[in-house]
Parts: structure tokens; C-alpha cells; sequence
């Protein structure tokens, strides 16, 4: 075992390994700017927007309010289980440029959020502490909350329900006079695009053709006398009318004939 021991004794060290001190270095530090500050207004719209593409602007925030529906069988109002803050949110407008707006509840308790377009302020109705909304399917009452006097949301319940009716308000003026208007443009429209995008029928066609063959006709009497019944001539064609070509000319030429007795 003496042996074995003086032997690695006497083995020579490990030589140290080549650096490179361009990899070694730590990567120097990089300037990345922070990104701008964004208010809650910014941060509540980009979040609404990933839901609702058609989002244009927010007209107002209501910090919390609860959504109920009214049960016609029992006659009361039941929660619905959506709470949280209201938004009232302007959208894009309609296909013929009406303003649209709608009444959103982002809800706290789940994933369902409440989503309601405000067409018309006689489709809602302020009854404390509810602002009903009738919608397509079922009626909805928002309940708003709002702290006792003095505090400053004292008046809350009272500005929301204001303001969305004073918004559906708006709607529905708005679409009713686009609506008036693009109907009084429609028939000064047809008037005047019908004469040129017109096509005549066949029957119109064959009908405006038979008039010409009359007074092609009548000319040919005038001018020309009519053979006598004793003496048939041979090879006898009529004057030769306006170009014709295809089927219609060959209907045309037939009717011709058939209308001086050579057919």
C-alpha cells in the first residue's frame, strides 16, 4: 500500500484551462425601456375589447352592480349570479351608420359576463333600486350600489340609470333618422338607375319589332302596288329592312313574309 501511495504522490497537477474572457464576461447590461404607464380606463378597455371586438370607446364605469331577472310565474325578481363593474360602452356603428351602445357587466363570480345592446330608452325603465332593461328573451332589472349620504357614490345608482337611459335615447334617434333618410333616397334612386339598368323582355322586343314591320309594311303598299291575283310573281322578296343576324333575324324575316302573304 507505501507504494501505491507515493505514487500518486508524485503525480504532477492538473494544468489550468485556456479562457476566453470574451465568453467568460457577463453580457453587459442592455437598456429596455419600460413600457408607458396605461390608466384604468386604458387597461379596462383592452380588457372588455378581448371580449367584445366591437368596442369603440367607454362612456361610463359603474364600480359594482348585480344583475337580476324578473320570473313572470312568481312574480319576482331572481340574481342571477353575474356581479361586478358596470360599463357602458359606445360600439361600432351600424350598416348604415347608426350609433350603437350596450350595457356590460364584467362579472366577479364566473365566466359568464351580462352583455345587452341599448336600442331604445322605451325598452328600459327606472324603478328603484332596478334599472330594467327589457330584452329579447327575458326582463332584466340592474341593481346598482351606491353608499348612504354624504359618501361620493351617493348618487351613483341615480347617474347610471341616467345615463344609460340618455344613451339608448340616443340610439334609437340616431337609427330612426338614418333609417328615414335612406328610405326617403330609395325611390328618387330606383327612379332614376331603373331606365338605364332596365333589360326589355322578349315579348317587348318581338312587340317593338312588329311595329317596324308594319310601317315597313305600309310603306312597301304605298310605294310599290300589289301584284293581281292572276299573275304570281316569281322570286319576289321584300325590301330589304335594318341588319339582322342569328335566330331572332331569321324570326324576324319569317314574321316579314308571313305578314306581306309569302310565307
Amino acid at each position: 500500500m507505501a507504494p501505491h501511495r507515493k505514487a500518486r504522490a508524485n503525480q504532477p497537477p492538473p494544468q489550468p484551462q485556456p479562457s476566453d474572457y470574451e465568453t467568460d464576461a457577463p453580457p453587459p447590461a442592455v437598456d429596455v425601456p419600460l413600457p408607458p404607464p396605461r390608466s384604468n380606463e386604458e387597461l379596462n378597455f383592452s380588457v372588455l375589447q378581448r371580449h367584445y371586438a366591437g368596442l369603440v370607446a367607454i362612456e361610463h364605469v359603474t364600480p359594482y352592480a348585480a344583475l337580476y331577472t324578473f320570473n313572470i310565474e312568481t312574480q319576482q325578481w331572481e340574481k342571477m349570479g353575474i356581479e361586478g363593474t358596470l360599463f357602458i360602452c359606445q360600439l361600432t356603428p351600424s350598416p348604415i351608420g347608426a350609433e350603437r351602445y350596450c350595457a356590460i357587466i364584467l362579472n366577479r363570480r364566473g365566466l359568464d359576463n351580462f352583455y345587452e345592446e341599448l336600442t331604445s330608452n322605451e325598452d328600459m325603465e327606472i324603478s328603484d333600486p332596478y334599472v330594467i332593461i327589457q330584452g329579447d328573451e327575458q326582463v332584466y332589472g340592474i341593481w346598482i350600489f351606491a353608499d348612504p349620504p354624504p359618501s361620493s357614490t351617493a348618487n351613483c345608482r341615480v347617474e347610471t340609470a341616467a345615463k344609460m337611459m340618455a344613451i339608448a335615447d340616443r340610439a334609437r334617434a340616431s337609427r330612426e333618422a338614418l333609417q328615414h333618410t335612406v328610405s326617403a333616397a330609395q325611390p328618387a334612386e330606383a327612379a332614376s338607375s331603373a331606365p338605364m339598368g332596365r333589360q326589355l323582355s322578349l315579348r317587348e322586343l318581338f312587340g317593338q319589332q312588329r311595329e317596324l314591320d308594319a310601317d315597313f309594311s305600309i310603306h312597301n303598299h304605298n310605294s310599290h302596288p300589289m301584284p293581281s291575283m292572276h299573275h304570281q310573281p316569281q322570286g319576289y322578296m321584300p325590301h330589304p329592312g335594318p341588319a339582322q343576324s342569328g335566330v331572332l333575324g331569321q324570326l324576324f324575316m319569317k314574321a316579314k313574309q308571313n305578314h306581306n302573304g309569302l310565307g
